[in-house]
């Protein structure tokens, strides 16, 4: 998936043309595009964000800094990663974002597994904020 999503984002081997950077709507119109772009997001880290998969799993461990912004490894994380400066530091937490935790917590149920700890961003900075000293 990586070399398709490289080449559609970066250029194509041979015509060496910005694919997604020149037609951003691509992505509406290619399904496999578009799901191999989510697949990208999801599993790449862009600093100072971890990837979202690594947050979830338990691959990602936190700075002090992290700590300190209210960032722990679960589902909270993941929604700041992908959202946190318009969903995460707000209490009582948006309604989106209620309904995404409900969501993820109805999968997880039907999936037979457990949401684990810290499945909401309520208070957590986003990666970009400074948290103090």
């Amino acid at each position: 998936y990586q070399r398709r999503v490289r080449e559609a984002v970066v250029s194509t081997q041979s015509t060496g043309k910005m694919i997604l950077l020149n037609d951003p709507d691509r992505i509406k119109k290619d399904g496999e595009l578009a799901f191999i772009s989510a697949l990208w997001f999801w599993m790449t880290p862009q600093s100072p964000k971890p990837s979202c998969h690594d947050a979830l799993v338990g691959n990602w461990k936190p700075t002090q800094k992290d700590l300190k912004c209210g960032r722990k490894p679960g589902f909270g994380v993941t929604i700041n990663i992908v959202n946190g400066g318009v969903e995460c530091n707000h209490k009582p937490m948006k309604s989106k974002t209620f309904h995404r935790v409900e969501t993820y917590k109805l999968f997880c149920k039907r999936l037979g597994t457990t949401p684990g700890a810290n499945m909401n961003c309520e208070t957590q900075q986003q990666f970009a904020a400074y948290c103090g000293n």
